[in-house]
């Protein structure tokens, strides 16, 4: 009984020692956020927005165009036809050839393009912004699976530890019991029953070990860490106020989904300033440039400049603005909705927090009480008073309470930690 009682300290203490190795719940958040393929994402996400940005930093530098064509036209003017019967002398008359055919490297710049080049620099920023930020929240809510896993190792830890001790001490029961027999004074009977109650204990605890190497092993997968079935698991201290922020991964996407509709609406407003934009042509060809009398090709260019605005869109632009406003009312109609619903969640954990707690005050007494009752019955059945299977009655009973006792601290830890998840902040 003394070997229970002193575990069931150890228990609630919760550090159970395996082996040197030393694990946190903060360890496997982060070596999971590491192990995860989505955390490949980002790199790819960086690289793809800084394509992107290029390309459209590229608007402000000049476009080069290498052009050539050959046209064949069926009628000329005929300038002869023109003069009549002027007494004109042959070779003094031009004629218009039926083929023209040039080839021109032409070169053009903006000048002003209304500001549709940095707003929608500005909204690929965002975009990626959008893209880190989905990937951040679907790397956070890895960190549930690892809860389940790594409490539910404590869980199994302190069970195996407990029905350790107590196939132990049922063994002392067995030696003394047999010994009693010997003596006459304890029925053969009372062996048999401890005896069973060994093997169902060994059972257990068998079960308990394979359950406890699946867990290992699917917490290993998650984080990409090896050696844990080793390890030591500790329990994660941590203390809330109750009046923690709200910074939700979920919250922060939809911030920035609402920042995005903002900016594009700013890049839907560049779309209707006017654009400038300067050109220049040097060209080789027959006839050279607008020279249509010249009879030989030679080169030639032109420059010039040129403004354009789309003065009337029948208010599609002004419409797709409004839309996207609306659409800003509806995401802080589900931010407002999601920030509910966590309130909530929060306000239930709080009161779990609290129950647990209250309830933990009294393990200690209850834990001496049973352990006083198995003591009792322990030398009761030495004395052969009471039977074996009485005696495994009050032994099973402390060794629930002490396993309820382990069970709620660490139901306390795991509480608060869903707490911190549930509000986003990190501890």
């Amino acid at each position: 009984m003394k070997r229970i009682f002193a575990v069931a300290m150890l228990l609630l203490s919760l550090t159970v020692t395996w082996s040197q190795t030393s694990v946190t719940l903060w360890q496997c958040y982060d070596s999971a956020a590491v192990a995860t393929p989505l955390s490949g994402e980002q790199v790819l996400l960086t690289e793809m927005s800084s394509l992107r940005d290029r390309n459209l930093a590229s608007a402000y530098l000049p476009a080069l165009d290498l052009n050539g064509s050959f046209v064949y036209n069926s009628d000329i003017l005929d300038i002869a036809e023109i003069y009549g019967q002027l007494p004109v002398p042959p070779g003094v008359i031009p004629v218009i050839p039926h083929e023209q055919y040039r080839t021109s490297f032409d070169v053009s710049q903006v000048i002003w393009d209304g500001g549709v080049t940095r707003s929608a620099r500005a909204v690929e920023q965002v975009v990626r912004e959008l893209n880190m930020q989905q990937n951040e929240a679907d790397i956070y809510r890895l960190r549930e699976q690892v809860n389940n896993y790594y409490f539910s190792i404590l869980i199994v830890d302190c069970q195996m530890e407990v029905t350790g001790f107590l196939i132990s001490d049922i063994d002392g029961r067995i030696a003394e019991a047999a010994s009693g027999v010997a003596n006459g004074v304890v029925a053969p009977v009372t062996v048999d029953v401890l005896r069973a109650e060994k093997i169902k204990a060994g059972q257990q605890l068998t079960e308990l070990t394979h359950r406890r190497e699946s867990l290992v092993r699917a917490l290993e997968q998650i984080t990409g860490m090896a050696g844990l079935h080793d390890a030591s698991f500790h329990l994660p201290e941590i203390t809330i106020s109750g009046d923690e922020t709200i910074d939700n991964p979920d919250i922060r996407l939809l911030n920035v989904r609402s920042r995005q509709l903002e900016v594009l609406k700013d890049f839907l407003k560049s779309q209707r300033m006017p654009k400038a934009f300067g050109f220049a042509q040097a060209a080789y060809g027959n006839p050279p440039g607008n020279n249509f009398f010249s009879e030989t090709a030679d080169f030639y260019y032109s420059a010039g400049a040129g403004i354009k605005w789309n003065i009337f869109d029948w208010n599609k632009n002004s419409n797709e603005r409004q839309s996207l406003s609306i659409q800003q009312q509806l995401i802080d109609i589900r931010r407002l909705s999601t920030e509910e619903s966590l309130q909530r969640l929060l306000t239930v954990k709080m009161a779990e927090i609290t129950g647990l707690l209250e309830a933990a005050e009294q393990d200690d007494e209850l834990i001496s009480i049973r352990r006083k009752i198995a003591g009792v019955a322990a030398s009761q059945l030495e004395n052969g008073t009471i039977t074996a299977s009485q005696y495994l009655t009050e032994l099973n009973s402390e060794k629930q309470a002490v396993i309820s006792a382990a069970i709620r601290q660490i139901g306390i830890s795991r509480a608060r930690v869903d707490y911190i998840y549930i509000t986003g902040n990190n501890k």
